[in-house]
Protein backbone atom coordinates (compact mmCIF):
# COMPACT_ATOMS: atom_id res chain seq x y z
CA UNK A 1 0.00 0.00 0.00
CA UNK A 2 1.24 3.26 -0.59
CA UNK A 3 2.80 4.98 2.36
CA UNK A 4 0.80 8.48 3.46
CA UNK A 5 0.78 8.85 6.76
CA UNK A 6 3.38 9.98 9.06
CA UNK A 7 4.77 7.88 11.98
CA UNK A 8 2.75 9.51 14.64
CA UNK A 9 -0.39 9.47 12.53
CA UNK A 10 0.05 6.11 11.98
CA UNK A 11 -0.15 5.25 15.50
CA UNK A 12 -2.60 7.33 16.60
CA UNK A 13 -5.12 4.92 13.98
CA UNK A 14 -4.15 1.71 15.29
CA UNK A 15 -4.17 3.21 19.04
CA UNK A 16 -7.32 5.06 18.73
CA UNK A 17 -9.17 4.51 15.81
CA UNK A 18 -8.80 7.65 14.17
CA UNK A 19 -6.24 10.15 12.81
CA UNK A 20 -6.15 13.91 11.46
CA UNK A 21 -3.81 13.76 8.49
CA UNK A 22 -2.71 17.40 7.36
CA UNK A 23 -0.88 18.10 3.87
CA UNK A 24 -2.47 15.16 2.08
CA UNK A 25 -4.51 17.21 -0.72
CA UNK A 26 -2.15 19.70 -3.11
CA UNK A 27 -3.54 22.94 -2.12
CA UNK A 28 -4.93 23.79 -5.49
CA UNK A 29 -7.24 21.38 -5.17
CA UNK A 30 -8.74 22.45 -2.13
CA UNK A 31 -9.02 25.86 -3.69
CA UNK A 32 -10.64 24.51 -6.61
CA UNK A 33 -13.26 23.03 -4.54
CA UNK A 34 -14.04 26.03 -1.89
CA UNK A 35 -14.55 28.03 -5.11
CA UNK A 36 -17.67 25.88 -5.81
CA UNK A 37 -19.24 25.44 -2.58
CA UNK A 38 -21.03 29.20 -2.14
CA UNK A 39 -23.06 27.58 -5.40
CA UNK A 40 -24.25 24.90 -3.66
CA UNK A 41 -24.96 25.78 -0.15
CA UNK A 42 -24.85 29.67 1.52
CA UNK A 43 -21.34 31.66 2.66
CA UNK A 44 -21.06 32.62 6.33
CA UNK A 45 -22.12 35.86 5.20
CA UNK A 46 -24.80 34.81 3.81
CA UNK A 47 -26.42 32.84 6.02
CA UNK A 48 -25.33 35.24 8.65
CA UNK A 49 -27.50 38.07 7.20
CA UNK A 50 -30.01 36.00 6.32
CA UNK A 51 -29.45 36.92 2.43
CA UNK A 52 -31.87 34.59 2.00
CA UNK A 53 -34.32 32.73 4.14
CA UNK A 54 -35.68 29.82 2.19
CA UNK A 55 -32.23 28.73 1.21
CA UNK A 56 -31.06 28.69 5.18
CA UNK A 57 -33.87 27.65 6.50
CA UNK A 58 -33.02 23.63 6.56
CA UNK A 59 -29.39 24.82 8.28
CA UNK A 60 -31.52 26.53 11.03
CA UNK A 61 -33.22 22.99 11.67
CA UNK A 62 -30.51 20.20 10.88
CA UNK A 63 -27.62 20.39 9.02
CA UNK A 64 -28.08 17.11 7.51
CA UNK A 65 -31.02 18.14 5.70
CA UNK A 66 -28.75 19.68 2.89
CA UNK A 67 -26.08 17.48 1.86
CA UNK A 68 -25.50 17.61 -1.63
CA UNK A 69 -23.95 14.27 -3.34
CA UNK A 70 -21.72 12.83 -5.61
CA UNK A 71 -21.28 12.76 -8.23
CA UNK A 72 -21.75 16.83 -8.09
CA UNK A 73 -22.13 18.74 -11.05
CA UNK A 74 -19.35 20.54 -10.51
CA UNK A 75 -15.68 18.30 -10.95
CA UNK A 76 -13.45 19.99 -8.25
CA UNK A 77 -15.52 17.85 -5.95
CA UNK A 78 -15.53 14.75 -7.23
CA UNK A 79 -11.55 15.30 -8.03
CA UNK A 80 -11.45 15.20 -4.12
CA UNK A 81 -13.68 12.29 -3.47
CA UNK A 82 -11.76 10.08 -6.07
CA UNK A 83 -8.59 11.65 -5.64
CA UNK A 84 -5.86 8.84 -5.81
CA UNK A 85 -4.18 10.53 -2.55
CA UNK A 86 -7.54 9.78 -0.85
CA UNK A 87 -7.51 6.30 -2.74
CA UNK A 88 -4.03 6.07 -1.32
CA UNK A 89 -4.77 6.80 2.21
CA UNK A 90 -7.84 4.45 1.98
CA UNK A 91 -6.05 1.83 1.01
CA UNK A 92 -3.07 2.17 3.37
CA UNK A 93 -5.86 2.19 6.35
CA UNK A 94 -8.31 -0.98 4.93
CA UNK A 95 -5.03 -2.71 4.67
CA UNK A 96 -6.25 -3.70 0.64
CA UNK A 97 -5.49 -2.36 -2.75
CA UNK A 98 -9.40 -3.51 -3.80
CA UNK A 99 -11.77 -0.85 -3.20
CA UNK A 100 -15.22 0.21 -3.39
CA UNK A 101 -16.46 3.97 -3.10
CA UNK A 102 -20.04 4.09 -0.58
CA UNK A 103 -20.35 7.36 0.45
CA UNK A 104 -19.54 11.04 -0.87
CA UNK A 105 -21.36 13.81 0.06
CA UNK A 106 -20.91 18.06 1.17
CA UNK A 107 -21.72 19.34 4.80
CA UNK A 108 -22.18 22.59 5.61
CA UNK A 109 -22.64 23.80 9.09
CA UNK A 110 -23.03 27.55 10.29
CA UNK A 111 -22.04 29.50 13.65
CA UNK A 112 -25.24 29.06 16.24
CA UNK A 113 -27.59 27.57 13.95
CA UNK A 114 -28.83 24.59 14.39
CA UNK A 115 -29.76 22.68 17.88
CA UNK A 116 -29.85 19.43 16.57
CA UNK A 117 -26.39 19.38 15.82
CA UNK A 118 -25.13 18.68 19.28
CA UNK A 119 -25.32 14.81 19.65
CA UNK A 120 -24.28 12.40 22.10
CA UNK A 121 -21.49 10.26 21.57
CA UNK A 122 -22.05 7.35 19.16
CA UNK A 123 -20.63 5.20 16.69
CA UNK A 124 -21.73 5.10 13.05
CA UNK A 125 -21.72 1.17 12.01
CA UNK A 126 -25.86 1.63 12.92
CA UNK A 127 -26.60 2.63 9.47
CA UNK A 128 -23.37 1.35 7.65
CA UNK A 129 -23.68 -2.82 7.97
CA UNK A 130 -26.36 -4.99 8.29
CA UNK A 131 -24.58 -7.08 10.95
CA UNK A 132 -21.41 -5.22 13.52
CA UNK A 133 -17.59 -4.02 12.67
CA UNK A 134 -15.12 -6.85 11.72
CA UNK A 135 -11.32 -5.21 11.55
CA UNK A 136 -9.25 -7.22 10.19
CA UNK A 137 -8.31 -6.50 6.44
CA UNK A 138 -11.33 -7.18 4.13
CA UNK A 139 -13.84 -6.40 6.16
CA UNK A 140 -13.76 -3.11 7.70
CA UNK A 141 -14.65 -0.12 6.30
CA UNK A 142 -13.27 3.86 6.46
CA UNK A 143 -15.35 7.33 7.24
CA UNK A 144 -13.35 10.17 5.68
CA UNK A 145 -13.53 14.10 6.71
CA UNK A 146 -11.97 16.15 4.14
CA UNK A 147 -11.67 19.38 5.79
CA UNK A 148 -13.00 22.54 3.00
CA UNK A 149 -12.51 25.26 6.08
CA UNK A 150 -10.17 25.61 8.78
CA UNK A 151 -11.74 23.58 11.90
CA UNK A 152 -11.73 24.30 15.11
CA UNK A 153 -13.47 23.59 18.61
CA UNK A 154 -15.33 26.52 18.20
CA UNK A 155 -16.37 26.19 14.32
CA UNK A 156 -17.65 22.44 14.89
CA UNK A 157 -15.00 20.11 14.84
CA UNK A 158 -16.07 16.45 15.44
CA UNK A 159 -15.30 15.64 19.44
CA UNK A 160 -13.42 12.02 19.33
CA UNK A 161 -13.32 9.44 21.77
CA UNK A 162 -9.98 6.90 21.35
CA UNK A 163 -11.05 3.24 21.18
CA UNK A 164 -8.63 3.04 24.05
CA UNK A 165 -11.65 4.12 26.34
CA UNK A 166 -14.33 2.21 24.91
CA UNK A 167 -13.46 -1.39 24.95
CA UNK A 168 -15.81 -2.46 27.08
CA UNK A 169 -18.40 -1.11 25.96
CA UNK A 170 -21.19 -3.71 24.44
CA UNK A 171 -21.56 -3.38 20.44
CA UNK A 172 -24.92 -2.77 20.55
CA UNK A 173 -24.78 0.22 22.75
CA UNK A 174 -24.63 2.69 19.75
CA UNK A 175 -25.78 6.03 21.61
CA UNK A 176 -23.69 6.82 25.15
CA UNK A 177 -25.66 8.96 27.65
CA UNK A 178 -24.11 12.30 29.05
CA UNK A 179 -25.25 10.79 32.89
CA UNK A 180 -23.53 6.89 32.69
CA UNK A 181 -20.23 7.94 30.12
CA UNK A 182 -19.53 11.38 31.72
CA UNK A 183 -16.20 10.61 32.04
CA UNK A 184 -16.22 10.00 27.86
CA UNK A 185 -17.63 12.99 27.32
CA UNK A 186 -14.58 14.90 29.63
CA UNK A 187 -12.41 12.48 27.89
CA UNK A 188 -13.11 13.53 23.99
CA UNK A 189 -11.20 15.94 22.27
CA UNK A 190 -11.92 18.08 19.11
CA UNK A 191 -10.30 16.97 16.12
CA UNK A 192 -9.28 20.57 14.73
CA UNK A 193 -7.17 21.31 11.53
CA UNK A 194 -6.71 23.83 8.61
CA UNK A 195 -8.66 23.41 5.27
CA UNK A 196 -7.06 20.44 3.57
CA UNK A 197 -6.82 18.57 6.86
CA UNK A 198 -8.38 14.67 6.58
CA UNK A 199 -10.07 13.22 9.30
CA UNK A 200 -10.30 9.22 8.76
CA UNK A 201 -12.00 7.16 11.95
CA UNK A 202 -13.44 3.39 12.13
CA UNK A 203 -17.07 3.11 12.35
CA UNK A 204 -17.08 1.77 15.93
CA UNK A 205 -14.95 4.63 16.98
CA UNK A 206 -17.13 7.09 19.31
CA UNK A 207 -17.64 10.52 18.65
CA UNK A 208 -20.42 13.70 18.11
CA UNK A 209 -20.67 16.85 16.31
CA UNK A 210 -21.48 19.57 17.91
CA UNK A 211 -22.70 23.03 17.60
CA UNK A 212 -21.01 26.24 16.19
CA UNK A 213 -20.47 28.72 18.57
CA UNK A 214 -18.14 31.02 16.60
CA UNK A 215 -20.33 33.59 15.45
CA UNK A 216 -20.82 34.60 11.79
CA UNK A 217 -18.67 31.62 10.68
CA UNK A 218 -19.08 28.23 8.61
CA UNK A 219 -17.37 24.75 8.46
CA UNK A 220 -17.53 22.98 5.13
CA UNK A 221 -16.93 18.89 4.90
CA UNK A 222 -16.61 16.41 2.26
CA UNK A 223 -17.68 13.34 3.44
CA UNK A 224 -15.56 10.28 1.87
CA UNK A 225 -16.49 6.46 2.58
CA UNK A 226 -14.68 3.75 0.79
CA UNK A 227 -14.81 -0.31 2.01
CA UNK A 228 -13.25 -3.66 0.30
CA UNK A 229 -15.27 -4.63 -2.72
CA UNK A 230 -17.62 -7.57 -2.15
CA UNK A 231 -19.24 -6.83 1.03
CA UNK A 232 -22.66 -6.44 0.47
CA UNK A 233 -23.05 -6.08 4.42
CA UNK A 234 -21.51 -2.44 3.88
CA UNK A 235 -22.63 0.58 2.77
CA UNK A 236 -24.91 3.61 3.85
CA UNK A 237 -27.29 4.05 0.81
CA UNK A 238 -30.71 2.14 0.81
CA UNK A 239 -30.48 -1.32 3.08
CA UNK A 240 -27.49 -0.04 5.71
CA UNK A 241 -29.11 2.63 6.21
CA UNK A 242 -32.22 1.00 7.83
CA UNK A 243 -30.31 -0.60 10.25
CA UNK A 244 -31.50 1.96 13.12
CA UNK A 245 -35.13 2.28 11.66
CA UNK A 246 -37.48 -0.11 13.97
CA UNK A 247 -39.08 -1.23 11.45
CA UNK A 248 -35.99 -3.01 9.92
CA UNK A 249 -35.56 -4.72 13.72
CA UNK A 250 -39.21 -6.11 13.37
CA UNK A 251 -38.33 -7.79 9.52
CA UNK A 252 -35.29 -9.58 10.75
CA UNK A 253 -36.86 -11.19 13.93
CA UNK A 254 -38.99 -12.92 11.23
CA UNK A 255 -37.03 -13.17 8.50
CA UNK A 256 -34.96 -16.42 7.09
CA UNK A 257 -31.47 -17.09 6.40
CA UNK A 258 -32.63 -17.12 2.59
CA UNK A 259 -34.32 -13.56 3.26
CA UNK A 260 -31.39 -11.61 5.07
CA UNK A 261 -29.03 -13.26 2.58
CA UNK A 262 -30.17 -11.83 -0.59
CA UNK A 263 -30.54 -8.69 1.36
CA UNK A 264 -26.98 -8.36 1.68
CA UNK A 265 -26.19 -10.60 5.24
CA UNK A 266 -22.86 -12.68 4.68
CA UNK A 267 -24.21 -16.15 4.28
CA UNK A 268 -23.94 -19.01 6.72
CA UNK A 269 -20.13 -20.20 6.17
CA UNK A 270 -18.65 -16.88 5.25
CA UNK A 271 -14.84 -16.06 6.43
CA UNK A 272 -16.60 -13.09 8.11
CA UNK A 273 -18.64 -15.07 10.83
CA UNK A 274 -16.35 -15.65 13.84
CA UNK A 275 -17.32 -15.91 18.00
CA UNK A 276 -16.91 -12.53 18.21
CA UNK A 277 -18.85 -11.75 15.27
CA UNK A 278 -21.69 -14.26 15.70
CA UNK A 279 -22.12 -12.76 19.83
CA UNK A 280 -22.28 -8.89 18.31
CA UNK A 281 -25.32 -9.88 15.63
CA UNK A 282 -26.95 -11.32 18.20
CA UNK A 283 -26.69 -8.63 20.61
CA UNK A 284 -27.74 -6.12 17.71
CA UNK A 285 -30.61 -8.34 17.05
CA UNK A 286 -31.67 -10.70 19.96
CA UNK A 287 -34.86 -12.06 18.09
CA UNK A 288 -32.98 -13.33 15.60
CA UNK A 289 -32.59 -17.01 15.13
CA UNK A 290 -28.96 -17.60 14.53
CA UNK A 291 -28.74 -21.24 14.26
CA UNK A 292 -27.35 -21.56 10.22
CA UNK A 293 -25.05 -19.09 10.96
CA UNK A 294 -23.85 -20.84 14.06
CA UNK A 295 -24.25 -24.31 12.74
CA UNK A 296 -21.62 -23.29 10.05
CA UNK A 297 -19.23 -21.76 12.01
CA UNK A 298 -16.78 -24.46 12.85
CA UNK A 299 -13.31 -24.91 12.78
CA UNK A 300 -11.85 -21.77 11.61
CA UNK A 301 -14.30 -19.65 10.47
CA UNK A 302 -16.21 -19.93 14.34
CA UNK A 303 -12.94 -19.33 16.08
CA UNK A 304 -12.30 -15.63 17.79
CA UNK A 305 -10.32 -12.94 15.32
Amino acid sequence: MSGVLSGPEQAHWEEDGWCLVQGLLPAETIAAAQQVVPSLVPTAEEFADDVDPVRNEPFRVDSHRVMPRFPFEDGALNDIVVHDRIIDLAEQLLGLDDLRLYQAMLSAKYGEAALSDEQLLHVDFGNHTLVVPRHEPGYQQLEMFVYLSDVTAETGATRMVSRRLTPDIPVERTYLSQADYADLYAAEVPASGPAGSVLAYRPDVYHRGVRMTAPRSARYMVHVSYKPAATDWLGSHALPSAGEDLSWYRFVQHATERQLTVLGFPPPGHPYWTAQTLAGVAARYPMLDLSPWRDAATGPVGAEA
